[in-house]
């Protein structure tokens, strides 16, 4: 017998809390009538004296039942033999019979239809059926029940009750003759009967036997073991209880089923059906003229019966012979409920250790019951799949935080703790489920990291577990980051420290190999690359000397498997190597800072040979060609990184060769990773290697226009067009496009048909519309005469392509007559398709309300300029039925129009508050160019400053290379005298586009910045260094000012800085800074009032607020020297799991230097625990020693002098986690009324720096 466990935790009552939201009214905790006080007892009594009137239904009796040596009584007198070849060890090995505390239970589903199946399979259907019979006593059996002498049972009970008459407290009994007898019902046996069974047998029999007769009692009675009330049982006969309990598990499980048994008996119970019934299934699909409906046939085939021998092949078992093993987890999930369901034990021992463990606050208590169990458990399969699989699933909170409280359960109880059934039961429960989720999340990974401290020697069961989490993940879907698994797993991976790592490191190189082949099996081994890839990029912040190795060790290890996978695809396997989000997204930058890219380029080297493997003969031809687009992928993330610039070339020219040679063609039988067959997955390639190829240079990006230019579709060229932001190449796909003449000989479907025509349109190309509407004309022909409703539908579609074709013709025509546009588009009307479709089918009439909507929105585009007001009314009218985004933007459009046209911005804001609103869901990657350039323009016209800093900031480089979208925003700069910052964003652009003097459209804002430049008082460092002489003119200037800004930010701060140092560089700009946010404080209040809603209030409430004005505007300041706080989407997560871009800041050079730290929070009073919170989580987020670190404080305070002496005396008290004292005296540089700044200097390998600003917001 163990001790008693005590755990102490403050996470123990907060999880308890979280996981049981309500108190569930269960059976035990209900309030009992005397009635049913009374009628329990009465049964108690009866039970406690009656004798069992048939056999005993143990594995004796059925093996007599089966060999035929014993009959079974009939209610007729006469007594039934059963006829079967099946024996007992066979119907017990394969899962059809059970005996759990020696009562048999039969498990076998019956299937629809016998006829076919073989006789040694009816044989078994039989017997199962005969003896489920027996048990509950159908077709004339008589069921096991007890009987009693009536006037033996009267004396008893009326020396208990008195006079009450006999069928008052038996209400169910039945009289035969001499005998009462009281049917089994499931329904009414309570566990309070088998309360009242136990404590009555006690004063009759000694423990052993007590527990031996009130088993058999409830198994007969109750057709089930039902557990007792422990709250209405003495000590002492509790502490009996458990003793029988627990020496029933011992003696009774320790020679029980096995595993695999185990999931015979629930599969037998659930889905033997399906297992036996062979089906085959006939789908016929016509391809004739008349294009019948596709037909599928199911039925039982005759062919190939399973007979009783071939059963035991048939289970999918879980792999893993462990019922407490993550990969046999899931396999036993997927059954469920169903699990308890086979296993009679399960109530009965969830109850006992229900009632022997429990959280008192901050301490976890079990009994030595609970303890003894988990020691039995492992040498006892039966017990630890009711332990380990089926109690967690019936949410058993309390018991599962007993299993994470110890070293050797933890894993498996947090595997069902962050299961999806759990997640799911959690957040469903709480409105605000972020938060609750994060709280949950935390405190759950806390616990279980301090449960297994110092027991993980070798990183195995970190990375066990980091791979179940991860392949929970749902890597597959582009948006697996929203996951809540997902969030788990970096939460749990941030907060592993060094050493750790290490050891996960070492355990993730020696067992890939022993993972790889189950993986590949299951498609699993995307949680390999993002694991491994995770520790890559940690263990460049891991100090010490020996990491070196162990990362070389990883980077190859890596690489060896990316490249095995690769060579794999070729040689006939199935690897995962299918491009897309997941794979872009992985930190390819750490592997190349070790290796270099050359690894991955030699594995190009026979990249001639790979014709001979993209060819339809080639079954394998799918894999190949998603290998080759996933190594193209590979190799545009590469060339992101920093690496050699002959690597970057011998990069630029791989990918261009692959789309050469492999790319588009014509040849008949060979396979191009690009053609019209593509995936989405492939699309989405060709999208980012048209964005690739902004970035590569002009000769090569010639050689490869000419090398594929007639063979690229007209499709993909616009995909091309779409995202190419150098004018001298936009001018050059415009032509390509422009000269495809006849497109018929492209061979386009009409997938590809239909985005060249979109395309077409949205570039004013209708000329060429016009050709993709001749080309869809044969094919279409061919399709009119099916009856396949999806082909007449696009059939549809089409003919409202060519009407909306008409009206934009007609446009283009009389787009500066408006009024003669809007009289001659009324004579275009749309007519029914020539094809077998009636007026009212649903296409049709969608298509109609569509094509009416379209000529509205081309009549109030066309009015945007002479009639706004009237343009307005349309779109508003449209966008009410609509919903379309374009309706929206044109809607946005008329507004602003109309705004400017009577002078008043309040229209224009309106405009621009309700368009932000109508995309709010759009990603900021996915909104059109059009769009971005007049959001910017609006913003600037309403001087929306910190609103447009926050939208250009969301924007990709892409975006803000576009010339439509650089150019309002620069203006706005211009005009707030942020000249500097407009510089930068036109030196970006002009090294895109060597030559911009022609263009006329960016001429106003080259006026307004050379005007603005001499004048500019932020910069005079700058203008300083740049002017050797008065003579230089401006644009001499602007070119020595770039030179200046491409610099490193300590070279930067040396040129411009009078001899400061970066330190006090960055001082200086933070406290200038501060003083601007304190001038600015009353908009910031107003803010914050707005957003309680109408409530009028002094206090700043929101935070984040603060923070996004504060970044915002060291980000302006800043901007020429190319460093600003770090991309929210690029930092990452902090230990907790909490974005670390949300609430604290790196702030970074352009090529990601990490230069200092800034953490942000308020204080409304000396809250240390806030302060000290703050000031020790510093060390989690910077393992490079970075200096300085800025700590901003917030303070809404009455006396805030007192504050900062308090503050200063708290802080210089106080240690730092992860810091050593070296002189923790703060030191004043700074003092105002509004403002305190303080100095101190920490160590942490090095001095660090800490600055303390206190800004009053009050």
């Amino acid at each position: 017998m163990m001790n008693k466990m005590n755990n102490y935790s403050p996470n123990w009552y907060l999880l308890h809390k979280l996981l049981v939201d309500e108190t569930p009214v269960f059976t035990r905790d209900r309030l009992w009538t005397y009635k049913e006080h009374q009628h329990a007892r009465a049964l108690a009594i009866y039970l406690a004296h009656a004798t069992l009137a048939t056999p005993v239904l143990n594995k004796t009796t059925i093996a007599e039942l089966l060999s035929g040596s014993r009959g079974w009584p009939c209610k007729d007198g006469k007594h039934h033999f059963i006829q079967t070849n099946c024996s007992l060890d066979f119907l017990e090995d394969a899962g059809f019979l059970s005996f759990y505390a020696d009562w048999c239970s039969v498990h076998c589903q019956h299937p629809w239809q016998t006829e076919v199946l073989d006789d040694s399979i009816i044989d078994i259907l039989n017997t199962a059926e005969q003896l489920k019979q027996i048990r509950l006593g159908l077709n004339d059996f008589i069921e096991p029940h007890f009987c009693i002498n009536v006037n033996e049972l009267t004396a008893l009970l009326s020396e208990e009750f008195g006079n009450v008459s006999l069928e008052t407290l038996l209400p169910l009994c039945t009289r035969i003759n001499d005998a009462v007898s009281v049917a089994p019902e499931t329904s009414k046996f309570t566990p309070l009967h088998s309360t009242y069974l136990w404590q009555t047998l006690l004063e009759k029999y000694p423990a052993k036997e007590a527990f031996r007769r009130w088993m058999l009692c409830i198994q007969v009675q109750g057709r089930a073991i039902v557990p007792v009330l422990f709250s209405l049982l003495e000590k002492k006969q509790e502490e009996m209880f458990f003793e029988e309990i627990e020496r029933l598990l011992s003696s009774e499980l320790s020679s029980s089923y096995s595993l695999k048994t185990i999931f015979k008996q629930v599969t037998n119970s659930q889905y033997f059906r399906q297992l036996v019934e062979s089906r085959t299934i006939q789908f016929n699909v016509s391809l004739n003229e008349d294009m019948p409906e596709s037909v599928m046939k199911s039925g039982i085939s005759a062919t190939g019966n399973i007979t009783a021998q071939d059963l035991d092949a048939l289970y999918m078992y879980p792999a893993g012979d462990d019922p407490d093993e993550m990969e046999a987890f899931e396999k036993w999930e997927q059954f469920g409920y169903e699990l308890g369901l086979s296993m009679p034990l399960t109530w009965l021992i969830q109850e006992c250790l229900i009632h022997s463990i429990y959280i008192d606050r901050r301490c976890l208590r079990g009994s030595s019951f609970s303890l003894n169990l988990l020691v039995m458990a492992k040498n006892n399969p039966v017990l630890r799949h009711i332990l380990f699989n089926i109690l967690p699933q019936r949410f058993n909170w309390t018991y599962m935080l007993f299993l994470l409280s110890r070293a050797d359960t933890c894993d498996t109880a947090l595997v069902h703790l962050i299961s999806r059934g759990t997640l799911h039961s959690l957040l469903s429960s709480y409105s605000g489920a972020a938060g609750i989720e994060k709280t949950y999340r935390e405190a759950l990974l806390k616990e279980y990291l301090r449960t297994i401290e110092g027991c993980d020697a070798n990183g195995q069961r970190l990375l066990k577990i980091a791979y179940h989490i991860a392949d929970l993940c749902g890597f597959y879907n582009d948006n697996y980051i929203d996951s809540p698994e997902y969030r788990i797993l970096t939460c749990l991976l941030q907060r592993l420290d060094d050493a750790s790592v290490l050891q996960l490191v070492s355990s993730f190189i020696k067992q890939l190999e022993e993972q790889l082949p189950r993986r590949v099996l299951r498609l699993k081994e995307r949680s390999i690359y993002y694991i491994g890839f995770w520790l890559a990029e940690r263990i460049e912040k891991v100090e010490g000397n020996h990491k070196q190795k162990i990362q070389q060790e990883l980077c190859t290890c890596l690489y060896t498997f990316y490249q095995t996978a690769f060579e794999e695809c070729f040689s006939g396997k199935r690897r995962d190597l299918e491009p897309g989000a997941f794979f872009a997204s992985l930190p390819w930058a750490s592997l190349i800072a070790v290796k270099g890219a050359s690894p991955l380029l030699s594995m190009s080297v026979r990249i001639l040979d790979w014709k001979d493997s993209l060819t339809y003969e080639n079954k394998n031809w799918s894999a190949v060609a998603s290998a080759i687009r996933h190594y193209m992928q590979t190799l545009m993330c590469v060339v992101k990184c920093k690496i050699d610039v002959i690597e970057q070339k011998r990069v630029w020219r791989k990918v261009t060769e692959i789309v050469c040679s492999y790319g588009f063609g014509k040849q008949e039988g060979r396979v191009y990773i690009f053609d019209r067959y593509i995936t989405d997955n492939a699309r989405d390639l060709w999208v980012a290697f048209s964005v690739f190829l902004n970035s590569i240079p002009d000769d090569l990006y010639v050689d490869f226009i000419e090398q594929c230019k007639e063979r690229i579709p007209v499709s993909s060229l616009y995909i091309m067009l779409d995202h190419c932001h150098i004018l001298a190449r936009e001018q050059v796909l415009q032509d390509i496009i422009l000269a495809r003449r006849d497109l018929d000989k492209e061979n386009l479907g009409l997938n590809d048909l239909e985005l060249a025509f979109i395309s077409a349109c949205d570039n004013n190309h209708l000329k060429l519309a016009w050709g993709v509407l001749q080309a869809a004309k044969p094919i279409l022909s061919r399709l009119r005469s099916m009856k396949n409703i999806d082909l007449l539908e696009r059939i549809c579609r089409w003919e409202g392509y060519a009407y909306k074709y008409e009206h934009l013709r007609l446009f283009m025509e009389l787009k500066d007559n408006p009024d003669e546009y809007i009289r001659a588009s009324k004579l275009i009307s749309f007519k029914k398709p020539d094809i077998d479709l009636s007026e009212n089918n649903i296409h049709f009439k969608n298509l109609s309300y569509e094509c009416d909507q379209f000529s509205r929105y081309i009549c109030a585009i066309a009015l945007y300029k002479s009639d706004p007001e009237k343009s307005v009314s349309i779109m508003e009218s449209l966008c009410r039925t609509s919903k379309s985004l374009h309706h929206s933007f044109a809607l946005f459009v008329a507004r602003i129009e109309y705004g400017e046209k009577v002078g008043d911005l309040s229209l224009l804001s309106l405009a621009l508050d309700k368009f932000l609103i109508s995309i709010k869901e759009t990603k900021p990657q996915d909104i059109g160019t059009q769009w971005a350039s007049q959001i910017l323009d609006a913003m600037r016209k309403l001087n929306f400053q910190h609103q447009a800093d926050i939208f250009w900031r969301k924007l990709t480089p892409e975006q803000r290379n576009t010339k439509e979208i650089m150019l309002p925003y620069c203006l706005a700069l211009v005009e707030r005298n942020e000249v500097w910052a407009a510089q930068q964003i036109i030196d970006n652009y002009r090294k895109l586009n060597a030559d911009i003097g022609d263009d006329t459209s960016l001429m106003p804002l080259l006026e307004k910045l050379n005007k603005a430049l001499p004048e500019e008082p932020v910069v005079t460092g700058i203008f300083r260094a740049m002017v050797e002489s008065q003579k230089n003119s401006i644009f001499q200037l602007a070119k020595q000012y770039g030179l200046i800004v491409s610099r490193k930010f300590n070279e930067y701060v040396k040129i411009i800085g009078n001899g400061q140092t970066t330190e006090i560089f960055l001082k200086d700009v933070v406290i200038s800074i501060g003083r601007e946010l304190l001038m600015r404080k009353k908009n910031l209040q107003l803010q914050a009032s707005r957003r309680a809603k109408g409530t009028i209030t002094s206090q700043i409430t929101n935070e984040d607020l603060i923070n996004d004005w504060f970044t915002s505007l060291f980000d302006m300041r800043m901007s020429e020297a190319r460093i600003g706080f770090g991309d929210q989407k690029r930092m990452g997560r902090s230990a907790s799991g909490q974005s670390i871009g949300e609430i604290d800041g790196v702030i970074k050079h352009s090529d990601n230097t990490r230069i200092a730290i800034f953490e942000a929070f308020r204080l409304f009073s000396l809250e240390k625990r806030t302060i000290s919170g703050h000031l020790d989580k510093i060390s989690s987020y910077d393992n490079e020693g970075l200096s300085p670190v800025f700590i901003i404080v917030y303070c809404d305070i009455d006396d805030f002098t007192q504050l900062t002496k308090d503050y200063k005396k708290y802080v210089s008290d106080i240690s730092y986690a992860g810091f050593t004292d070296k002189k923790k005296r703060v030191e004043t540089v700074e003092i105002t009324d509004q403002l305190w700044l303080g100095k101190e200097v920490r160590y942490r390998v090095k001095d660090i720096v800490f600055y303390h600003l206190l800004l009053n917001m009050r």
